[in-house]
């Protein structure tokens, strides 16, 4: 994810040249810093308030009261959630001047989803259970799960855990999920039509599976196993014979 928004920040600072501001109260770091925010601001304004960047390291004899101007690298250069700026400063004469390097970290923040309790694997998962917690998601494995995904989801049906949640766990978009229509073990009819041939066999399900998700079932009766549609959480219809 770092890549990602560490990408989204050079293409922001890139998209219309160099940044050229003069520096303020603050040194040159503070100027590096603004120039970045405003950059964002600017260019992808629903991101400003998400975007945290911090000067990491400046080099060279940066004059705080010249105008600066910032430079990138090649983006093959760039390295986990840091990239380094050239920094230019004007001289007397109007020329830009190679003045040092910064180094930036840029953090990303949202609004997430975190459990409140523990919850068991298979369990169902309901508004009660959760809360909006605002915290840094730069170095979070996985699309954090938003509250208005989680409210999507759940105008569609259920919601269950697909794995074990602690307390004050963020959750992620795979941690929770639809319940199966059918699990392992699960009895079930499965219908065969070819032509004019039709009949119904007493079926156990071998695997889980949604609503139109192609299973395993086993059939005593004919001692063979079966690929299957699953078209309700009692029925399944005939694909193959394995």
């Amino acid at each position: 994810m770092q890549r990602v928004l560490v990408s989204i920040f050079l293409g922001l600072l890139a998209a219309s040249g160099p940044q050229v501001l003069r520096a303020q109260e603050g040194g040159a770091e503070a100027a590096v810093r603004r120039a970045a925010e405003q950059k964002i601001a600017a260019r992808r304004p629903e991101s400003a308030g998400h975007l945290e960047v911090r000067v990491r390291r400046v080099r060279g004899a940066i004059d705080s009261t010249a105008r600066l101007r910032l430079e990138l690298p090649d983006r093959g250069a760039m390295t986990g959630g840091l990239t380094r700026a050239r920094v230019r400063a004007q001289a007397p004469t109007g020329d830009w001047e190679d003045a040092g390097w910064a180094t930036l970290r840029v953090t990303r923040y949202d609004s997430v989803l975190t459990t409140r309790s523990r919850i068991k694997q298979g369990a169902p998962v309901k508004p009660e259970d959760v809360e909006r917690t605002w915290m840094r998601v730069s170095d979070l494995h996985g699309e954090p799960l938003r509250a208005s995904a989680f409210r999507a989801q759940r105008k569609k049906g259920a919601l269950v855990a697909d794995r074990y949640l602690r307390p004050e766990r963020v959750l992620r978009a795979r941690d929770v999920r639809p319940p199966y229509a059918v699990d392992p073990g699960t009895d079930t009819d499965m219908y065969y039509r070819r032509g004019r041939v039709r009949f119904r066999l007493s079926c156990t399900v071998r695997e889980t599976g949604f609503v139109e998700d192609v299973v395993r079932v086993y059939c005593p009766g004919t001692r063979k196993t079966y690929q299957a549609r699953v078209r309700t959480a009692e029925a399944v219809t005939w694909v193959k014979t394995l």
